[in-house]
């Protein structure tokens, strides 16, 4: 057993190694920046919701990650994760792949440090596709099933019903009361199937049989064999029962299993077995504040001694129409052709998808490696729980993330040279420039991208940061360039022109370069009332 030689009191340096992202009109790193520097909107109108709704629809191709997988791990490896994954996986997946790829000798470096390293990928709502398209599934198979039953050609108590030979006084309306082809018909007729299919004698004849079929047990000295035997014999004898009584598929067996393959750890879990890795690796869920979340649980691990290298990722699936749509009715959302951009007409937001993957390592353990940082050293986060509103937060809640994230790094506020916002689009732009007042000085310029790439449910801060901090970049010996937000200046609001701030609008900005780097400050502030704040450095 190996001893860490670092010392958890000692403060150690972390940098940013490695990072890539899928974003709407972006499949990878460069390509996100180019969508920066350009500073137009890469929302797209959702056709499934009659084109009224924009939404952040990810610029990806899963297959472009084919032969990597299959060269570490066979030619079905791919093919699996293809077939049984969803958003979530592949859009991490792929963040991740081009990640290392984008530096010689990190994934080497990264098995290394094998098992000292944590895995941590947060998400949203979950695979809200697979979870729906699951449920349709479910409500279908039981819609034939219930019906199969029900039906009085099988079901001799509900044929007695109808033809008025015995009368069930406690059955449901008849669905031939409503008009054909209606809602109501359509209703009524779930009710009125799930009803009879009770009643049926040959239905419980079915079931008796089937669990005759379900009781058989593994037999046999050896166990696996055993069991594979077992399960070929019980599915021939299942459809030989279904085909006995002309039975359609059960509604158990109408839902993918593709549900299990896609809950919320599977990113972290998938990118642990890719990689063969062997440290931490859990899933994460902060709402908007996920990825500073993240990064402060890292440092924590870091700073302790215990780890030396966090692989951090935020994924989101492609917005679905019930997440568009209780966003809507949850009065954030914005309807129409015309998108919303912070700090402008505060008419609401956009939902995207897509994910954001980070590499941070203390410096003293990729030294070894000879792996050079990127430009960006993180030093230091907060996290709190406003506790006081499920949407809209107090100011003291956000304030003490703030307050621990510098605390942390050691920095003074008046030291902050940029501050990203949360900036929704929304009334809160405006509570959110009062509660930052202390925290970003008149000097610092103020950025806010959701105008660009939408709102990433968990992904969002992680395209912001990466737009932040590497969307910064020192030109020359005294001079950084700082990409836009998006914003024409013309359309913003007027309450928040009359702060006289310094915003990041839709140009390109060049600011001197301060000796020791540009302090930059994150803010991000979850659904629930979870506020996460970065401070880092760009060199």
């Amino acid at each position: 057993m190996t001893i860490n030689s670092s010392s958890p009191s000692k403060r150690r340096k972390v940098f940013l190694y490695a990072a890539s992202v899928v974003a709407p009109g972006a499949s990878n790193l460069d390509e996100f920046l180019s969508v920066v520097e350009k500073g137009e909107s890469s929302l797209s109108l959702k056709k499934s919701l009659s084109s009224v709704f924009l939404a952040g629809i990810p610029k990806f191709d899963f297959s472009k990650y084919k032969n990597w997988l299959e060269e570490r791990h066979g030619p079905k490896r791919y093919t699996l994760l293809n077939e049984k994954s969803g958003d979530l996986v592949k859009y991490s997946m792929g963040s991740l792949i081009d990640a290392i790829n984008s530096r010689p000798g990190l994934e080497r470096a990264i098995k290394l440090l094998d098992p000292r390293l944590t895995i941590q990928y947060a998400n949203g709502l979950a695979d809200l596709p697979v979870i729906c398209k699951a449920a349709r599934e479910t409500d279908a198979g039981f819609f034939q099933w219930n019906s199969f039953w029900a039906d009085p050609v099988r079901n001799e108590k509900c044929k007695a019903h109808l033809n008025g030979e015995s009368i069930d006084n406690k059955a449901p309306i008849n669905p031939n009361t409503f008009p054909v082809d209606s809602f109501e018909r359509y209703e009524s007729l779930k009710v009125w199937n799930a009803y009879w299919i009770d009643q049926s004698d040959l239905y419980q004849k079915y079931l008796t049989e089937l669990k005759e079929i379900e009781v058989l047990p593994v037999v046999g000295v050896d166990i696996d064999a055993a069991k594979l035997a077992l399960i070929r014999s019980k599915t021939k004898a299942r459809k030989l029962l279904l085909d006995k009584y002309h039975a359609p598929t059960p509604p158990w067996e109408s839902t993918s299993p593709n549900l299990l393959w896609n809950v919320p750890n599977v990113s972290a879990a998938q990118a642990s077995m890719v990689l063969n890795l062997h440290g931490t690796s859990t899933g994460f869920a902060g709402a908007c504040a996920s990825f500073g979340t993240m990064i402060d649980n890292a440092l924590l691990e870091i700073q302790s001694g215990r780890t030396d290298l966090a692989i951090i990722g935020a994924t989101d699936a492609n917005p679905s129409n019930e997440l568009i749509s209780a966003f809507y009715n949850g009065r954030l959302a914005v309807l129409g052709e015309s998108h919303g951009v912070p700090f402008c007409d505060l008419r609401g937001t956009h939902i995207s998808g897509g994910a954001c993957t980070w590499i941070i390592a203390a410096e003293d353990a990729m030294k070894k490696f000879e792996i050079e940082p990127l430009s960006v050293e993180i030093l230091g986060a907060g996290v709190s729980s406003d506790a006081e509103h499920i949407i809209t937060p107090s100011k003291e809640g956000p304030k003490l993330a703030i307050r621990r994230a510098f605390e942390n790094a050691d920095i003074s506020p008046s030291k902050i040279n940029l501050w990203d916002m949360h900036a929704t689009g929304t009334p809160g732009d405006w509570n959110e420039f009062n509660l930052i007042e202390e925290f970003a000085p008149k000097s610092a310029y103020i950025s806010a991208r959701k105008g660009i790439f939408g709102h990433g449910m968990s992904v969002g801060g992680g395209w912001e940061l990466t737009a932040q901090l590497l969307g910064t970049k020192k030109t020359d010996k005294n001079t950084y360039q700082l990409l836009p937000s998006g914003i024409n200046p013309a359309n913003v609001n007027p309450k928040i022109s009359s702060l006289n701030r310094n915003l990041l609008l839709d140009k390109v900005v060049e600011i001197p370069a301060p000796e020791d780097g540009l302090i930059c400050g994150k803010l991000s502030m979850g659904l629930g009332g979870t506020t996460s704040c970065v401070i880092a450095r760009v060199k």
